[in-house]
């Protein structure tokens, strides 16, 4: 009897040493995968093969359904910035978020991802949405630019009713095509990469989205003004995030103190 009680322990003790060696097992590979991470090999960004990761999947409310197309790229001048602006695309400047862009030769400044998003709400009553700074929007061309998103975006749309707003999107794939009319984009989630998630950090209550910088007639629904002070000053801020952006997703390199500094500068949303 003390024989086979003694082999009753010892098989219980291996069990517990089993469970230990496998728990600390996975405890070393996910901290592995979290130090592995290095600016210019986050999966799904840049150049770098794998699927996109998300830390917290977007998901519609019950009765709310969200569609995301393109709506083409846009390149403006220092000369025809303000008449540019005003005339694209027939914009409902009063539903327009988000921070992207950045210059490209002539002293262009291209606004690489734009898209269209329509929230068709199906219940009897309002109905509010949140998407998170850090929500990644993937294509559905291989050959064009996964985009982020830089800020909160909430949006309520009436009982029964659609709502559409564009938001401006930062580019995750240097060297890849911008939005176009014909695409669609997924809205999957919150990015999983801590690298990004800290540059995030440091632009959180930060006055970086398009809609700052712009002025929105009270009565009909249009751009009532875009002073080429304020108009630069956005040029020059996207500029500087989306090439920090690349840094860490093609170009192989981390944020400099300086970019930290530049950030950390940034108005303050009020």
């Amino acid at each position: 009897m003390g024989k086979m009680y003694n082999i009753n322990k010892i098989n219980v003790m291996k069990r517990k040493i089993n469970l230990f060696v496998i728990v600390m097992l996975f405890l070393m590979g996910f901290t592995a995968c979290e130090q592995n991470e290095k600016p210019g090999g986050i999966p799904g960004m840049g150049d770098t093969p794998g699927e996109l990761e998300v830390a917290e999947s977007f998901e519609a409310p019950e009765g709310i359904s969200i569609d995301v197309k393109g709506s083409g790229v846009i390149s403006v001048t220092e000369e025809n910035a303000v008449s540019a602006l005003k005339s694209s695309m027939e914009w409902d400047w009063s539903h327009i978020y988000g921070c992207g862009g950045s210059f490209h030769g002539n002293n262009k400044f291209v606004f690489w991802i734009t898209v269209d998003i329509s929230i068709n709400n199906n219940c009897d009553s309002l109905k509010c949405i949140t998407i998170s700074r850090g929500t990644i929007f993937k294509v559905s061309d291989p050959r064009a630019q996964n985009g982020i998103l830089l800020e909160d975006v909430k949006v309520c749309v009436k009982a029964h009713s659609v709502k559409k707003i564009k938001i401006m999107l930062m580019c995750l794939n240097r060297g890849r095509h911008g939005s176009e009319k014909d695409m669609y984009y997924e809205i999957l989630g919150v990015t999983n990469s801590n690298l990004i998630k800290e540059l995030l950090s440091f632009l959180k209550g930060k006055k970086i989205g398009l809609e700052h910088y712009i002025e929105i007639n009270n009565g009909p629904v249009s751009l009532k003004s875009v002073g080429n002070d304020y108009l630069k000053e956005y040029r020059e801020i996207a500029d500087h995030i989306q090439n920090s952006i690349w840094k860490l997703t093609n170009e192989g390199e981390n944020l400099s103190q300086e970019d930290i500094d530049y950030f950390r500068s940034l108005p303050d949303i009020e």
